[in-house]
């Protein structure tokens, strides 16, 4: 009867992790489990969870574009929406890209997975003005964010409620198993 407790409360845990793992949410890094990198150029990749480049070094008037190569579905937005649109969603394939026009340290994230964020560091990285980023219109070979109608992203804290609800529920219905299972063999004996 105690071992029933037990698999109660593990598949109460396991359907935690597995709401968990399963939400899209990252951890800090945006699940990135490589060290931040540093790069020059015009571009970053979205992969495995991470921007590549972390942070993107560029000139004043360079267009950086983003392109999606995971599976899952990404938003590129400048902290607190000071720049980008975050009604852009892009799909495994899709890129976007915004032009820096002023010297400034712009950061970033993905408001879709929290912790997955970047930078980019243009000229001396002095005197950030958000009015100097532009967005760049899309390519004539169709190269720009997807406006497909993607399902909403599900917010990460009523699926962590969700998990830690069937975790307390599998962890209370052991426990009750088991406080039952002690006061049938007290009245028995």
């Amino acid at each position: 009867m105690r071992s029933n407790a037990i698999r109660i409360g593990i598949i109460g845990a396991v359907a935690w992790m597995v709401l968990w793992g399963g939400s899209g949410i990252a951890v800090a890094g945006g699940g990135c489990h490589i060290p931040p990198t540093t790069g020059r150029g015009d571009s970053v990749d979205i992969a495995d969870l991470c921007f590549d480049a972390t942070v993107l070094y560029v000139e004043p008037g360079t267009d950086v574009t983003w392109t999606n190569r995971d599976a899952m579905t990404h938003v590129v937005v400048g902290v607190g929406d000071s720049w980008g649109d975050p009604g852009i969603s892009l799909i495994q394939g899709d890129t976007v890209s915004y032009r820096f026009d002023r010297d400034g340290v712009y950061p970033y994230s993905c408001l879709i997975h929290p912790g997955m964020v970047g930078a980019i560091v243009v000229g001396d990285g002095v005197g950030t003005d958000l009015a100097g980023v532009v967005p760049v219109a899309a390519t004539e070979d169709g190269n720009a964010a997807s406006t497909a109608t993607d399902p909403a992203p599900v917010n990460g804290i009523y699926l962590w409620i969700a998990g830690a609800a069937l975790l307390l529920a599998g962890l209370g219905g052991g426990f009750a198993m088991a406080t039952r299972n002690r006061r049938k063999g007290a009245v028995a004996g």
